[in-house]
């Protein structure tokens, strides 16, 4: 059975999320270095971020308020955004090579970004939970789709 296209998606969203953790972690880096000099560059990078930002999901938002919001050093942020990107690099591969560790893995980050949207959204001080609605629905549909039969299948004849 070949993988399906849905899974293919959801690798890319996959590798789009880490590359957005890669370039956060630049700017966060640049942001913490006074790097002015190549501040075209960092602005790109930012806008770029910004629109990757906006069709994530799978729990990247939540990974990255989480590490906003425990008591991390700032120089250290931008070491959990490019641990971040090796996670969704990992990820990514995964979910190509049909290994069942990555289905979990999107699940339980997914599951995740929806407890944390519950609370960002009931109580006001936890604003940096809120992802975005495109954000969640992407979650429910990775969930959705994860959990079907077919694809659950595919997922555990891979695990052998």
């Amino acid at each position: 059975m070949e993988r399906p296209r849905g899974v293919t998606l959801l690798a890319v969203l996959s590798f789009l999320t880490a590359l957005n953790a890669v370039l956060a972690g630049i700017l966060l880096l640049a942001g913490l270095l006074d790097l002015r000099a190549i501040s075209f560059l960092l602005q790109i990078a930012t806008l770029v971020m910004y629109l990757f930002g906006m069709i994530q999901g799978c729990g990247s938002h939540a990974l990255g308020a989480m590490a906003l919001i425990l008591p991390i050093p700032l120089n250290l942020i931008f070491v959990t955004s490019f641990l971040s990107a090796v996670l969704y690099g990992a990820i990514g591969l995964g979910l190509l090579k049909v290994k069942n560790w990555a289905r979990r893995l999107v699940i339980a980050l997914c599951i995740i970004e929806l407890i944390g949207a519950a609370v960002g959204y009931a109580v006001p001080r936890f604003l940096l939970l809120r992802p975005g609605i495109l954000s969640m629905v992407i979650d429910v549909a990775a969930l959705i789709f994860l959990f079907q039969p077919k694809v659950k299948e595919l997922f555990e004849a891979g695990a052998n």
